[in-house]
């Protein structure tokens, strides 16, 4: 393993889970050594005991956000999201929301349901499909939407969310049905 090369800006103490991805998805594209990829990509979100998730994690990630309560289960979730960012290295764009994405690339309607209704263990297998699809299209995305389907699974804010990508993929849905029928 090499060890990751970053600026004081990429470390600087941040709270934003928008910025952490960003610096993580920077770091996956300029600093990670193909071996490491390759470890984030074959990681169970079930086991993670990869060292490139634990090189990331105490990189990028404030440590509040992994420690505490059910501290486990959030590393679980950090892992599938990890995972699911290795697998689409180079596809990162804050600018291209989830829902969107999901619209240009082609995902079905049947599947983006099954995954606004997925949960724990089942979410990851979703995430795991999802990142394949996305990188098959060359598809780029926002990927701390995934990140907030993974970290709040449940509450009203976790379903807020699950609304706003909902809005998100339908309205883009029907824009590119109506463009293609004009």
């Amino acid at each position: 393993m090499t060890t990751l090369q970053v600026s004081d800006e990429a470390t600087a103490p941040e709270t934003s889970v928008r910025s952490v991805i960003g610096k993580i998805a920077y770091a996956m594209e300029h600093y990670l050594s193909n071996g490491d990829l390759a470890q984030l990509r074959r990681i169970s979100p079930e086991e993670p005991y990869t060292p490139a998730l634990w090189k990331m994690l105490l990189t990028y990630v404030p440590e509040s956000w992994t420690r505490g309560p059910k501290q486990e289960e959030k590393e679980r979730h950090w892992a599938a999201l990890l995972q699911g960012m290795a697998m689409t290295t180079g596809l990162y764009d804050p600018n291209v929301s989830l829902g969107k994405a999901l619209v240009a690339a082609g995902w079905s309607e049947l599947r983006f349901v099954r995954l606004m209704q997925a949960r724990e263990n089942d979410l990851f297998k979703e995430v795991r499909q999802l990142a394949s699809f996305l990188a098959s299209k060359s598809q780029t995305a926002d990927w701390s939407d995934v990140a907030q389907l993974l970290f709040n699974q449940q509450g009203e804010w976790a379903e807020r969310h699950r609304r706003r990508i909902a809005r998100d993929y339908y309205h883009a849905l029907y824009q590119q049905e109506k463009d293609t029928a004009a």
